[in-house]
């Protein structure tokens, strides 16, 4: 198979003049390559793997330019890769980003790309962009025209397809993985324009089958293509699609809490006095938007529309927590849109209570928790840009050092309806529920490089912007690690 272009056929559902292009990558047709490579098989498809960081390999298009189109490979990693904590590696940023696609070279300066693909073994895994610059920054301040998936486990010997889809006009992103819908972005704006140029590939992954066209292929279709072309079912990466992709409630909890715990804290949250056992930072800006007041119903949350890092804030119990602990409230979504965190066993780097010690910080932005901090955070809520509509995307990971303990998704959450969390810390098994339905269930090994298990510090209500949310009848119960109660 040669690279094809095919500039004359028409979309029948758009009445558009459709092209696409073709690189089978199997060989050098349609690229022009200049450095060292080599193409390679695996598992009975042929591929191109650049061997040098310093390696060119390019097509010469437009279609990544037009205003709507789908762009589809396949590739396939020569080692295991997924999720690393980014402390352990190379300061000069080399391994952090494998880069697929990219506008610009080297491809691995993904940030400088105005259109490029790209894994991560940091936060998100896949990641496809419309513009340049840093995804946090441009997103902390605005909307932005990235869309990603947040985990991926990428396997030695198997091959992936890996399909993205734009519409600028619509604002709308679409990233597939396996022809599964892996994360969308309904309101992506501020696109720029990009050179008529993509790079291509890393020396760790082998790339094949490179397509562009300047149409959005549906879902049925983009799966229907990659049945089409897969060589043969893997049942590893199959468990791991879904993992991650597939909302479902895990195995029910099957431990009950026995005498051994003991009540810490009861807090109603319906009375102004409930407030006082409580400390709050952030938000700073757009305070005329910011309301927080308890009534019969409960504690009512809400933060400013403004996409701003001060839009922000916590809700700081004053009292630590020792031991193992037993978290439970009620929580109602009163917002469309919004993300809303719990934090436990929140302490300062040497188990120092990190408020007493170093004060309440001035921004209510997501460094306090990410940096200079050892805690436990739950997003529990998860509806803002980027992030799947059609489920309810969960995340719990362990700071300073990001490691990403769990994420998955679960049926989407009905607005206006309440649920009981729950969330437990026992031992060093951690363990999260709606409802009494099991969100995710996993232990926390001391022994990886990743920290000890926390057992000590404050909790935490967290909201991001455009987030409003009511919370009632909060307790805390705890017991010593080695079963016994603990008086607090």
């Amino acid at each position: 198979m040669k690279n094809e272009t095919n500039p004359s056929r028409r979309d029948a559902s758009s009445d558009i003049e459709t092209s696409s292009l073709c690189v089978p990558l199997n060989d050098a047709s349609g690229l022009t390559v200049n450095g060292p490579h080599r193409f390679h098989t695996v598992a009975g498809r042929t591929g191109l793997q650049v061997t040098s960081l310093h390696t060119q390999a390019v097509v010469r298009t437009d279609l990544h330019r037009e205003p709507r189109g789908t762009v589809s490979f396949w590739f396939s990693p020569l080692e295991t890769l997924t999720f690393q904590v980014k402390t352990l590696l190379s300061s000069s940023g080399v391994t952090l980003d494998y880069p697929f696609l990219s506008d610009v070279f080297p491809g691995r300066n993904v940030s400088q790309a105005r259109f490029g693909v790209a894994f991560a073994v940091g936060y998100p895994a896949l990641i496809a962009r419309f513009a340049s610059g840093a995804v946090w920054e441009r997103m902390d301040y605005g909307l932005a025209p990235f869309v990603y998936a947040e985990k991926a486990i990428l396997r030695q010997g198997c091959w992936y397809q890996l399909s993205i889809t734009w519409d600028r006009a619509a604002r709308k992103l679409v990233l597939y993985l396996n022809g599964q819908m892996a994360g969308h972005n309904v309101q992506a704006d501020d696109f720029e324009q990009a050179d008529s140029q993509l790079f291509l590939g890393n020396p760790a992954m082998v790339m094949a089958d490179l397509r562009l066209e300047n149409r959005v292929l549906n879902e049925k279709k983009i799966h229907a293509r990659y049945v089409g072309a897969r060589l043969s079912p893997d049942a590893r990466q199959e468990a791991d699609l879904r993992e991650a992709l597939v909302p479902e409630y895990l195995a029910p909890l099957d431990m009950q809490r026995d005498s051994s715990w003991k009540t810490a804290f009861e807090c109603p949250l319906t009375r102004p006095a409930d407030l006082e056992h409580w400390v709050r930072q952030g938000p700073t800006k757009f305070m005329e938007d910011f309301q927080m007041e308890t009534s019969a119903e409960g504690l009512l949350i809400r933060t400013s529309p403004q996409v701003h890092k001060e839009t922000r804030m916590y809700l700081w119990s004053r009292g630590c927590f020792e031991g193992d602990q037993w978290i439970e409230f009620d929580f109602r979504i009163e917002s469309p849109k919004g993300l809303a965190l719990l934090v436990a066993c929140a302490s300062g780097m040497q188990r120092e209570d990190f408020l007493a010690d170093h004060g309440i910080p001035e921004t209510g932005s997501m460094s306090t928790i990410m940096h200079d901090m050892r805690c436990y955070h739950w997003e529990f809520v998860r509806r803002v840009e980027a992030m799947r509509t059609d489920v309810e995307t969960q995340y719990l990971s362990k700071n300073t050092v990001g490691w990403k303990l769990a994420c998955r998704c679960v049926p989407r959450l009905e607005q206006h309806r309440w649920y009981r969390l729950r969330f437990i810390k026992a031992g060093n098994r951690l363990h999260g529920s709606f409802d009494g339905q099991t969100v995710f269930d996993l232990r926390d090994n001391p022994l990886t490089n990743n920290g000890p298990v926390y057992d000590f510090g404050r909790i935490a209500l967290r909201q991001m912007y455009n987030t409003t949310l009511r919370y009632r009848n909060l307790v805390v119960w705890q017991r010593d690690n080695d079963g016994n109660s603990r008086t607090p």
